[in-house]
């Protein structure tokens, strides 16, 4: 499904090259959990973001079922970001000018989801998430932690084949953070592959697969569940 090889990011100066990733090679099967985990600055968000299409400037192959991504036009590159992958950020990027319900439909849209099945999904994941009361406050009126279930609700409304999830319970306090990783493993069961970079060990407890990285490289990659 995913296969990354010989994958580099660096940033040139005048000096020297400075690594951000260094030869990855990292092969992900469809219905896999895989947790990234390592010290800030390893690299870990920048992973997820070539993976998730979000980043083009790398050396190296990257092929999503069977497609090269670099051999892709934009447009193309684009159509299937907004088809394949949902995407959890760790800064939230909740649209501001949109309340709670209009930034959890956004990506219903996207997908041509009908009035009546948007609707749907938006009312069980407001209840699910409990923030019925909250969908007409915008951004800025919530927390941290509630903008966090936002980008949550959002990323998982589209029922993407691929979840990806940057730090996803770094806002929420233990209890919030284990019913969303309840959240990604039934998912997870229902097929949807999911890549996390997180801190937390007990997060990856929740998933298959477990890669640490350590100065932009894979250190290891060991099969957990």
């Amino acid at each position: 499904m995913i296969s990354l090889k010989e994958i580099d990011k660096y940033i040139d100066s005048r000096f020297q090259r400075v690594f951000i990733l260094k030869d990855i090679h990292l092969t992900i099967n469809q219905g896999e959990f895989v947790t990234l985990m390592g010290p800030s600055g390893v690299g870990k968000s920048t992973l997820l973001n070539i993976i998730g299409l979000l980043d083009q400037e790398y050396a190296g192959t990257y092929t999503f079922d069977g497609k090269e991504i670099k051999g892709l036009k934009e447009k193309q590159r684009s159509a299937l970001h907004k088809a394949e992958f949902g995407y959890i950020f760790q800064a939230y990027h909740l649209i501001d000018e949109l309340t709670v319900y209009e930034n959890i439909e956004t990506p219903l849209l996207y997908r041509n989801v009908s009035s009546q099945d948007r609707k749907s999904i938006i009312a069980e994941l407001l209840d699910r998430f409990q923030m019925v009361a909250k969908k007409d406050l915008f951004p800025e009126q919530l927390s941290g932690g509630q903008q966090q279930l936002v980008g949550i609700a959002r990323a998982i409304a589209g029922k993407p084949k691929v979840l990806l999830a940057d730090e996803p319970t770094g806002n929420l306090h233990s209890v919030q953070a284990k019913e969303i990783m309840q959240v990604f493993q039934e998912l997870n069961r229902t097929g949807t592959t999911i890549i996390q970079a997180t801190h937390a060990r007990e997060n990856a407890d929740f998933g298959t697969r477990l890669v640490n990285m350590l100065d932009g490289k894979i250190e290891s990659d060991i099969q957990i569940a």
